[in-house]
């Protein structure tokens, strides 16, 4: 038996598959938006993610690459009717599993879930915290006890990234720190650049910055502001 979160915001389809996959002993909850899919988490004893892409509050591919942060040992099987080839590469690359793709016949969904359960198995999950706080009064960013000094361009552009949870577009940024200057694209290169490493050089750490393709830059995984 499988414990199998379903996060799909069309509630007839959900649970015609949940009906289908406890028929076989598993055990299925169901969430529609992905922020009571955080919540489920947040209570552990899930094996298994079943994750629609489109849900109406966040874009699947950024629910992704947190939720490899904060839930590593989960399943994390995308099913969604975004078919494009280069959706199915981003997705296995942000950190799904599997890739498949609506309309698919439950029976495979169900093998697909059950090679997933060997390597996952039954288990508790523990959300890991975060450790890394923005202290934005401070200009400063601390990982375990350590601080590196910020510009206050550094420290508004991690802000900007800290309380949007989808990437933020590169003209956003590029209108918060060079405004119509035709140099400031390559402003906001040169500030990741020396803003990744000072971060590696003063914490030891990379820094968990992701550039989206054709979206602008977001964090991998969730920073404290203080």
């Amino acid at each position: 038996m499988t414990q199998i979160l379903i996060v799909e915001d069309n509630l007839d389809y959900a649970e015609e598959m949940a009906e289908f996959l406890i028929e076989l002993k598993h055990e299925v909850r169901i969430t529609n938006s992905a922020s009571e899919m955080w919540s489920a988490l947040s209570h552990g004893n899930v094996g298994v993610v079943v994750l629609d892409l489109g849900l109406p509050d966040e874009d699947g591919f950024n629910v992704i690459p947190r939720m490899r942060q904060l839930y590593p040992q989960i399943g994390l099987l995308v099913l969604t009717g975004r078919v494009a080839f280069d959706n199915r590469i981003l997705g296995l690359r942000l950190g799904a599993d599997h890739y498949l793709t609506k309309p698919i016949k439950f029976p495979e969904l169900a093998a697909h879930i059950e090679a997933l359960n060997r390597r996952v198995g039954p288990q508790e999950t523990v959300p890991v915290l975060s450790k890394w706080t923005l202290r934005v009064s401070a200009r400063q960013l601390e990982l375990e006890g350590t601080q590196i000094t910020l510009t206050e361009k550094e420290c508004n552009f991690l802000h900007l990234l800290t309380i949007n949870t989808r990437p933020v577009p590169r003209q956003v940024i590029v209108a918060g720190i060079g405004g119509d200057d035709p140099d400031a694209g390559r402003r906001v290169d040169m500030l990741v650049y020396r803003l990744r490493k000072k971060a590696r050089t003063g914490l030891g750490q990379d820094l968990p910055l992701r550039s989206a393709y054709g979206e602008g830059y977001s964090l991998s995984a969730s920073f404290n502001l203080a």
